[in-house]
């Protein structure tokens, strides 16, 4: 689940009012003036006649009215307002000095032509997260060398070494977990909850070879049931994910654009291991964000692990 950035300021300052609303999560109102709706206006009339064929012109090559006429100004007020929360939202979001975690729930509330648009965004924010000593717990935990034999020290030893180390970074996040107070938003569990139900139901017959009812019975489980264990188990999860980021804000953590385009580089190259990735997929920014979330992660546990007892 990759931190969405700060949204960049720019130079349109539309009105905005910002409303708290339970669960982390903020309600967002923005008017767009009617003279700079209008612009918005003009490039969805635009951009509408360049898809819109009518009979006698070439394609895009019809006067504006004329297609204007033809397709009514409904369509195109509508796609005014999808240009225009386009370029306003974040402008609001960084007026507003928010921190965005996922995607806005945006609903127009006043969309005429020769107005202002009026809509409003629901979406989460990061929530304030009050973490205890977590060096002091860190430095509770001691790493001991494994024992291994002469004959498996070279084979088992890294090994060994790294499930020992992944159990003992999930039991200080654990601890960590547990004195750590913190408001996870619903709307995630939820999104989190049900895109993991969708990709169950659809993969089932073909990895199990049973219906997901079918399934369900060799469970002994309701869906409904099934959903409340997955949302508990997500609930936690992004909990840790909140942990990780704070500690990573804390202490000044971030992995380098090298160190992320050597991580890129590296799975291009071997793309038949691990978790293989094309040309054109490590060009990507949602690709790229994977990594630099990844290497972060491995950085706070490093620095987690730095705090053991000597």
């Amino acid at each position: 689940m990759p931190r969405p950035q700060k949204a960049k300021n720019n130079k349109t300052m539309n009105k905005s009012t910002v409303t708290k609303l339970p669960k982390s999560l903020v309600e967002i109102r923005v008017e767009v003036p009617a003279e700079e709706f209008a612009a918005f206006e003009q490039k969805a009339l635009a951009a509408v006649t360049g898809e819109t064929e009518v009979s006698g012109f070439r394609k895009g090559a019809a006067p504006k009215e004329l297609v204007k006429n033809k397709v009514g100004q409904a369509k195109i007020l509508d796609r005014a307002a999808m240009l225009a929360i386009e370029a306003t939202f974040p402008a609001a979001v960084a007026q507003n000095q928010l921190e965005p975690l996922g995607y806005p729930e945006v609903s127009i509330l006043k969309l005429a032509e020769n107005n202002p648009l009026e809509y409003k965004a629901v979406v989460a924010v990061y929530p304030q997260t009050n973490l205890p000593d977590y060096r002091q717990i860190a430095a509770g935990f001691e790493f001991k060398e494994p024992q291994v034999t002469d004959e498996d020290i070279k084979r088992l030893k890294m090994e060994k070494e790294r499930h020992l180390r992944e159990h003992l970074r999930q039991d200080i996040l654990a601890a960590v977990a547990q004195k750590t107070v913190v408001e996870v938003p619903d709307i995630l569990i939820q999104r989190e909850t049900e895109k993991i139900m969708a990709q169950l139901k659809e993969r089932t017959p073909q990895a199990l070879h049973m219906s997901f009812d079918e399934y369900l019975q060799k469970l002994g489980k309701t869906e409904a049931e099934l959903k409340d264990q997955m949302a508990k188990d997500n609930e936690a999860k992004i909990k840790n994910y909140l942990i990780l980021s704070e500690i990573a804000k804390q202490e000044k953590i971030e992995a380098t654009e090298d160190e992320v385009a050597a991580a890129v580089k590296k799975a291009v190259e071997n793309n038949e291991e691990g978790e293989p990735i094309s040309e054109e997929e490590a060009a990507n920014e949602q690709v790229k964000a994977y990594y630099r979330d990844t290497l972060k992660t491995e950085k706070v546990f490093e620095f987690l692990e730095s705090q053991f007892k000597k």
